[in-house]
């Protein structure tokens, strides 16, 4: 049996201490920044200091902000939405049929993780601009599904691997159809896997900038993150009190979704790393 030795213990001990601080420490300082008076936002103290609430309070009562929050919250929830939906169909699909082209498919969708996303922005740009749809939520949510689709079909397809043939073929014999069968038979048996492809959704659309700043452009259509940047973020000034004080209560919705559904998501991601 190995034996930890008392410097071994003392090696874990501060590789622990030196993780935990690089990944709090900026969100305590963020914190920090988002309670301190606006002219004191460069004095170097760390809530030991005169600090107030009013940064918090101008977020709260900027009408613009609570715009971008429920644009936002509409955008992460419908892309997360319909993200889930179509990778449960396809992963579906290239687990219980079989047709020409589905592997060459399937290769499809793994290789396109391969590309940069800032580099598709150019051809997903001249694409919605021909549709039409350039400045509008669709836009947005056709680019979040399109970024999501390729991890959540292989995901979810280890799921339905699991599921047995038997259990559809019976569903078929007591006159079941493949979306009844789909719907109210295999896709409660994967629930965990689908709500953590739906936070994986809603995580990666709700910190989105590059997308939204670019697809999207009229002011009342803004997103957050855009929507931040362009209100407190300037040529010659920046407001960083209001900044960080916006960024700690933009976190708190993604926060509020993973401690309420953290069971499925830790669920899903340890289930999906055993089935084959």
């Amino acid at each position: 049996m190995f034996q930890k030795t008392v410097s071994f213990r003392i090696f874990i001990i501060i590789s622990a201490v030196l993780i935990a601080f690089f990944v709090f420490f900026p969100l305590l300082w963020m914190i920090n920044t988002g309670l301190k008076p606006s002219d004191k936002t460069f004095e170097p103290y760390f809530f030991f200091g005169p600090l107030t609430f009013q940064n918090f309070i101008n977020i709260l009562t900027n009408v613009k902000i609570l715009v971008y929050l429920r644009n936002s919250l509409f955008v992460s929830f419908a892309s997360s939405f319909f993200a889930t939906l179509v990778s449960s169909l396809a992963a579906y699909s290239f687990s219980k049929f079989r047709y020409r082209g589905r592997r060459f498919t399937m290769t499809l969708f793994m290789m396109s993780q391969a590309f940069p996303q800032a580099i598709l922005l150019i051809s997903i740009y001249v694409m919605m601009s021909r549709l039409g749809l350039l400045g509008s939520y669709w836009a947005l949510l056709l680019s979040y599904i399109t970024f999501t689709l390729p991890v959540g079909t292989w995901t979810l397809k280890s799921y339905f691997d699991a599921i047995p043939n038997e259990l559809i073929e019976s569903a078929k014999i007591d006159g079941a159809g493949h979306f009844r069968t789909m719907f109210q038979i295999v896709f409660p048996l994967v629930v965990p896997g689908m709500v953590s492809i739906a936070i994986y959704g809603f995580v990666w659309s709700w910190n989105d900038l590059l997308y939204s700043l670019t697809l999207v452009t009229e002011a009342s259509k803004r997103t957050l993150a855009p929507g931040l940047v362009m209100t407190f973020m300037g040529e010659f000034t920046t407001n960083w009190g209001n900044m960080m004080a916006a960024s700690v209560l933009v976190s708190i919705p993604v926060t509020l979704i993973f401690i309420f559904l953290q069971r499925y998501f830790i669920q899903g991601l340890t289930s999906g790393a055993v089935k084959g």
